[in-house]
Protein backbone atom coordinates (compact mmCIF):
# COMPACT_ATOMS: atom_id res chain seq x y z
CA UNK A 1 0.00 0.00 0.00
CA UNK A 2 1.08 3.56 -1.01
CA UNK A 3 1.77 5.60 1.92
CA UNK A 4 0.44 9.05 1.22
CA UNK A 5 2.17 12.12 3.36
CA UNK A 6 0.03 14.00 6.01
CA UNK A 7 0.01 18.12 5.62
CA UNK A 8 2.03 18.29 9.04
CA UNK A 9 4.88 16.55 6.97
CA UNK A 10 5.29 18.71 4.05
CA UNK A 11 6.55 21.85 5.91
CA UNK A 12 9.04 19.81 8.08
CA UNK A 13 10.81 18.45 4.15
CA UNK A 14 10.49 21.98 3.47
CA UNK A 15 11.76 23.46 6.41
CA UNK A 16 14.74 21.59 5.70
CA UNK A 17 15.61 21.96 2.15
CA UNK A 18 18.16 24.50 1.20
CA UNK A 19 17.34 28.43 0.89
CA UNK A 20 17.00 29.58 -3.08
CA UNK A 21 18.46 31.39 -4.97
CA UNK A 22 16.92 34.33 -3.92
CA UNK A 23 17.15 34.24 -0.63
CA UNK A 24 21.12 34.04 -0.93
CA UNK A 25 20.72 37.55 -2.93
CA UNK A 26 18.55 39.20 -1.02
CA UNK A 27 21.07 38.95 2.01
CA UNK A 28 24.14 40.90 0.54
CA UNK A 29 21.32 43.42 -0.57
CA UNK A 30 19.70 43.92 3.10
CA UNK A 31 23.40 44.36 4.40
CA UNK A 32 24.46 47.06 1.92
CA UNK A 33 21.25 48.60 2.74
CA UNK A 34 22.29 48.96 6.52
CA UNK A 35 26.02 49.84 6.09
CA UNK A 36 24.65 52.21 3.49
CA UNK A 37 22.43 53.88 5.88
CA UNK A 38 25.05 54.27 8.90
CA UNK A 39 27.65 55.50 6.28
CA UNK A 40 25.16 58.11 5.85
CA UNK A 41 24.44 58.55 9.44
CA UNK A 42 27.89 58.85 10.25
CA UNK A 43 29.01 61.27 7.37
CA UNK A 44 26.38 63.87 8.62
CA UNK A 45 27.34 63.44 12.15
CA UNK A 46 31.08 64.49 10.95
CA UNK A 47 29.55 67.69 9.00
CA UNK A 48 27.63 69.03 11.78
CA UNK A 49 30.89 68.18 14.41
CA UNK A 50 32.89 69.99 11.48
CA UNK A 51 30.31 73.08 11.22
CA UNK A 52 30.46 73.48 14.95
CA UNK A 53 33.84 73.94 14.92
CA UNK A 54 34.47 75.86 12.17
CA UNK A 55 32.39 78.89 13.82
CA UNK A 56 35.86 78.07 17.21
CA UNK A 57 38.21 78.49 13.83
CA UNK A 58 39.35 82.17 13.76
CA UNK A 59 42.13 82.51 10.34
CA UNK A 60 42.51 86.38 10.34
CA UNK A 61 43.66 85.80 14.29
CA UNK A 62 45.96 83.00 13.47
CA UNK A 63 47.61 84.53 10.62
CA UNK A 64 47.86 87.31 12.91
CA UNK A 65 49.57 85.30 15.49
CA UNK A 66 52.29 84.07 13.18
CA UNK A 67 53.72 87.96 12.35
CA UNK A 68 52.94 88.44 16.13
CA UNK A 69 55.29 85.87 17.76
CA UNK A 70 58.08 87.56 15.77
CA UNK A 71 58.22 90.60 17.96
CA UNK A 72 59.55 90.97 21.55
CA UNK A 73 57.17 90.76 24.37
CA UNK A 74 57.19 94.24 25.59
CA UNK A 75 59.05 95.90 22.61
CA UNK A 76 56.56 98.13 19.78
CA UNK A 77 53.34 98.00 21.69
CA UNK A 78 51.89 100.20 19.56
CA UNK A 79 52.80 97.85 16.40
CA UNK A 80 51.24 94.82 18.23
CA UNK A 81 47.81 97.03 18.66
CA UNK A 82 47.82 97.67 14.87
CA UNK A 83 48.17 93.73 14.22
CA UNK A 84 44.85 93.09 16.05
CA UNK A 85 43.60 96.47 13.91
CA UNK A 86 44.29 94.82 10.72
CA UNK A 87 43.02 91.35 11.89
CA UNK A 88 39.59 93.35 11.81
CA UNK A 89 39.41 94.25 15.96
CA UNK A 90 38.78 97.68 16.66
CA UNK A 91 42.09 98.41 18.44
CA UNK A 92 42.03 102.17 18.53
CA UNK A 93 45.58 104.10 16.95
CA UNK A 94 47.97 104.17 20.00
CA UNK A 95 46.61 101.54 21.74
CA UNK A 96 49.30 99.39 23.27
CA UNK A 97 49.75 95.90 23.95
CA UNK A 98 52.50 94.36 25.48
CA UNK A 99 52.49 90.67 24.37
CA UNK A 100 50.13 88.21 22.99
CA UNK A 101 46.65 87.80 24.06
CA UNK A 102 44.60 85.31 24.52
CA UNK A 103 41.43 85.66 22.45
CA UNK A 104 38.62 83.14 21.99
CA UNK A 105 34.70 82.73 21.02
CA UNK A 106 32.33 81.40 18.58
CA UNK A 107 31.31 82.99 15.60
CA UNK A 108 32.54 86.79 14.82
CA UNK A 109 34.26 87.48 17.57
CA UNK A 110 36.04 90.60 15.73
CA UNK A 111 33.16 93.03 16.35
CA UNK A 112 33.18 92.13 19.65
CA UNK A 113 36.53 93.49 21.09
CA UNK A 114 37.16 97.02 20.97
CA UNK A 115 40.25 98.59 22.52
CA UNK A 116 39.91 102.94 23.18
CA UNK A 117 42.78 105.12 22.26
CA UNK A 118 46.17 105.45 24.48
CA UNK A 119 45.01 102.17 26.55
CA UNK A 120 47.66 99.80 27.97
CA UNK A 121 46.83 96.19 28.15
CA UNK A 122 49.66 94.01 29.54
CA UNK A 123 50.50 90.03 28.68
CA UNK A 124 49.28 87.33 29.08
CA UNK A 125 45.71 88.32 29.57
CA UNK A 126 42.66 85.87 28.45
CA UNK A 127 39.79 87.77 27.28
CA UNK A 128 36.52 85.48 25.68
CA UNK A 129 34.16 86.61 22.95
CA UNK A 130 30.98 84.95 23.40
CA UNK A 131 29.79 88.31 23.76
CA UNK A 132 31.32 92.09 23.76
CA UNK A 133 34.57 93.33 25.50
CA UNK A 134 34.51 96.88 25.50
CA UNK A 135 37.50 98.52 27.32
CA UNK A 136 37.78 102.22 26.87
CA UNK A 137 40.36 105.05 26.62
CA UNK A 138 43.38 105.68 28.72
CA UNK A 139 42.97 102.40 30.24
CA UNK A 140 45.74 100.29 32.04
CA UNK A 141 44.75 96.42 32.36
CA UNK A 142 47.96 94.18 34.31
CA UNK A 143 49.14 90.68 33.43
CA UNK A 144 47.07 87.90 33.78
CA UNK A 145 43.75 89.66 34.11
CA UNK A 146 41.08 87.37 32.54
CA UNK A 147 37.64 88.73 31.30
CA UNK A 148 34.55 85.95 31.14
CA UNK A 149 31.56 86.75 29.10
CA UNK A 150 29.97 83.14 29.18
CA UNK A 151 27.96 81.72 32.14
CA UNK A 152 25.72 79.11 33.13
CA UNK A 153 22.49 78.58 34.75
CA UNK A 154 23.07 76.58 38.22
CA UNK A 155 21.43 72.90 37.64
CA UNK A 156 20.18 70.02 39.44
CA UNK A 157 23.19 68.43 41.79
CA UNK A 158 23.21 65.66 38.41
CA UNK A 159 24.56 68.95 36.12
CA UNK A 160 25.40 71.92 38.08
CA UNK A 161 26.49 73.61 35.22
CA UNK A 162 23.33 74.32 33.61
CA UNK A 163 22.26 76.30 30.35
CA UNK A 164 24.79 78.31 28.79
CA UNK A 165 24.02 81.96 28.64
CA UNK A 166 26.57 85.11 27.21
CA UNK A 167 26.41 88.71 28.58
CA UNK A 168 29.70 91.53 28.05
CA UNK A 169 31.44 93.50 29.87
CA UNK A 170 32.28 97.32 29.42
CA UNK A 171 35.15 98.94 31.10
CA UNK A 172 35.46 102.71 30.83
CA UNK A 173 37.04 105.16 30.09
CA UNK A 174 40.72 105.73 33.02
CA UNK A 175 40.24 102.42 34.59
CA UNK A 176 43.38 101.15 36.12
CA UNK A 177 42.79 96.86 36.08
CA UNK A 178 45.54 95.17 38.80
CA UNK A 179 47.53 92.24 37.66
CA UNK A 180 45.65 88.85 38.19
CA UNK A 181 42.10 90.50 37.60
CA UNK A 182 39.03 88.44 36.85
CA UNK A 183 35.94 90.15 35.57
CA UNK A 184 32.62 87.78 35.33
CA UNK A 185 30.10 88.21 32.84
CA UNK A 186 27.42 91.06 32.65
CA UNK A 187 30.27 93.75 35.13
CA UNK A 188 30.28 97.56 33.58
CA UNK A 189 33.31 99.21 36.17
CA UNK A 190 32.76 102.43 35.51
CA UNK A 191 35.22 105.33 34.50
CA UNK A 192 38.08 106.29 36.85
CA UNK A 193 37.44 103.28 38.95
CA UNK A 194 40.44 101.53 40.35
CA UNK A 195 40.34 97.75 41.07
CA UNK A 196 42.93 96.29 42.85
CA UNK A 197 45.39 93.05 41.98
CA UNK A 198 43.98 89.63 42.83
CA UNK A 199 40.07 90.61 43.09
CA UNK A 200 37.44 88.81 41.38
CA UNK A 201 35.02 90.83 39.73
CA UNK A 202 31.49 89.84 40.50
CA UNK A 203 29.14 93.08 40.07
CA UNK A 204 29.40 96.50 38.71
CA UNK A 205 31.82 99.05 39.85
CA UNK A 206 30.99 102.50 39.82
CA UNK A 207 33.00 105.23 38.72
CA UNK A 208 36.02 106.43 40.58
CA UNK A 209 35.50 103.47 42.67
CA UNK A 210 38.37 101.59 44.99
CA UNK A 211 38.09 98.07 44.63
CA UNK A 212 40.23 95.76 47.00
CA UNK A 213 40.80 91.90 46.97
CA UNK A 214 39.52 89.52 48.56
CA UNK A 215 35.84 90.05 47.30
CA UNK A 216 36.06 92.54 45.33
CA UNK A 217 34.52 95.65 47.54
CA UNK A 218 34.13 99.14 47.42
CA UNK A 219 36.68 100.32 49.80
CA UNK A 220 35.87 103.82 48.98
CA UNK A 221 36.08 106.42 46.06
CA UNK A 222 38.69 108.36 44.79
CA UNK A 223 38.70 112.39 43.67
CA UNK A 224 38.92 113.10 40.51
CA UNK A 225 42.52 114.75 41.02
CA UNK A 226 45.37 112.30 41.77
CA UNK A 227 46.02 112.24 45.09
CA UNK A 228 49.29 113.47 46.85
CA UNK A 229 52.44 111.29 45.40
CA UNK A 230 53.86 108.83 48.05
CA UNK A 231 57.19 108.58 48.80
CA UNK A 232 58.86 105.20 49.09
CA UNK A 233 61.86 104.00 50.34
CA UNK A 234 63.82 103.26 47.29
CA UNK A 235 63.10 106.65 46.43
CA UNK A 236 66.29 108.74 45.74
CA UNK A 237 65.98 112.06 47.05
CA UNK A 238 66.93 115.03 44.58
CA UNK A 239 69.74 117.03 45.48
CA UNK A 240 69.32 120.82 45.43
CA UNK A 241 72.40 123.51 44.45
CA UNK A 242 72.82 125.46 47.35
Amino acid sequence: MTRVPSASAAPREAAGAPPSVEAHAEAPAATAVALGTGARRATTRVARYLAAQRAEVHVRLALMRVLERRIPFGAFNVVRGTLYRLAGFDVAPRARIAGALTLWGTGDIYRRFSVGPRTFINSPAHIELNAAVRIGARCALGHHVVIITTNHELGPATQRAGEIFHTPVTIGDGVWIGAGVTILPGVTIGDGAFVGAGCVVTRDVPPNARVAAPRAGVVGLLGVDAPPRRTHRNDTPTRTNS
